[in-house]
């Protein structure tokens, strides 16, 4: 069986890769990328026909692959999954879908993102699944960069910065990116912390299991 992964970041690659790796080794992953993306939505600050065009793109590339399902590993681009899944008989799941719902069993929920743009995809899903939820969200707009310019650390004090500012005032913190997974590793909270890697690869063999609809 065959995963396409959509990414507009390379920061993305290597958590993804580690998720399948342990839990469907099996698998072959095809990746499709389009690292201009994270800018135009920087600039433009919401979907756009441009951003959803060149999405498309990369969803006709997967899809002509014959893959069994494409999961996307930017948060940020999120809300583009219920546009385009009428035009795909395959499933296209979110980069942070099961993560989102593994918080949902909880009624106050912390969101660390390092995109701007990211909190507001994540909040409407969470208020749509449950619009009681109480939602705390901080956010260091632009150190995802930080990764790629050889500034891990700089990028991961930061992160931890904003870990040791929610941590109390809500019952879980979700690292909204992939490329903050490894800082999980690296804290220990008094609340649950959550990534989206493991939780994803995790629902796509769920999916192809045929365990979730």
């Amino acid at each position: 069986m065959k995963i396409a992964l959509i990414h507009a970041t390379t920061t993305a690659l290597k958590p993804i890769e580690r998720a399948f790796q342990t839990v469907a080794p099996n698998i072959e992953l095809l990746h499709f990328m389009d690292t201009g993306l994270l800018a135009l939505m920087e600039k433009s600050g919401k979907l756009t026909p441009e951003i959803i065009r060149r999405f498309s793109a990369l969803l006709n590339l997967a899809y002509d692959s014959r893959v069994s399902c494409i999961q996307l590993t930017c948060s940020a681009f999120n809300g583009i999954t219920s546009i385009l899944q009428p035009l795909y008989p395959v499933k296209l799941f979110r980069s942070d879908e099961a993560m989102l719902d593994e918080a949902l069993r909880y009624t106050t929920i912390g969101l660390i993102s390092t995109v701007k743009e990211t909190p507001i995809a994540l909040q409407n899903y969470l208020l749509d699944k449950n619009p009681d939820c109480k939602i705390v969200s901080l956010v260091d707009p632009g150190i995802i960069h930080l990764l790629s310019q050889g500034r891990r650390k700089e990028h991961d004090d930061r992160v931890k910065k904003m870990v040791k500012q929610l941590d109390g005032k809500t019952e879980v913190i979700l690292l909204s990116q992939y490329s903050m997974e490894h800082v999980a590793k690296q804290i220990n909270p008094s609340v649950p912390i959550l990534t989206a890697p493991l939780l994803s690869a995790k629902r796509c063999l769920d999916h192809l299991n045929g365990t979730f609809r």
